[in-house]
């Protein structure tokens, strides 16, 4: 650039303001606005959290589906049955 050569010349400036202008483009919208950026922050933090979530249903289905799959759970079943018929048992000859 020559020394004596302004960066920007005040006539193209203008020129390109009122093309700017004549052209209705919103310069506001070309602007990253603050609340727009923290919007979508706040979609990839719930995005984030929804996977997590995702992530411990999973686990704690294939828990569970262990836990049915092992029999351990009809094991338990069984015994809770036996209790019960015990405990009505003991309730009956209470009663009598």
């Amino acid at each position: 650039m020559a020394p004596k050569e302004t960066p920007l010349p005040l006539h193209d400036t203008l020129r390109d303001l009122a093309l700017l202008r004549a052209s209705c483009v919103d310069l506001s919208g070309l602007i990253a606005d603050d609340t727009t950026s923290s919007q979508a922050s706040r979609e990839v933090e719930e995005v984030e959290e929804s996977t997590i979530q995702s992530y411990a249903f999973v686990r704690e289905a294939r828990t569970a589906l262990r836990l049915h799959n092992s029999g351990e759970a009809q094991k338990q079943a069984t015994r809770i049955e036996k209790v019960q018929v015990e405990l009505v048992d003991v309730l009956r000859s209470l009663s009598d």
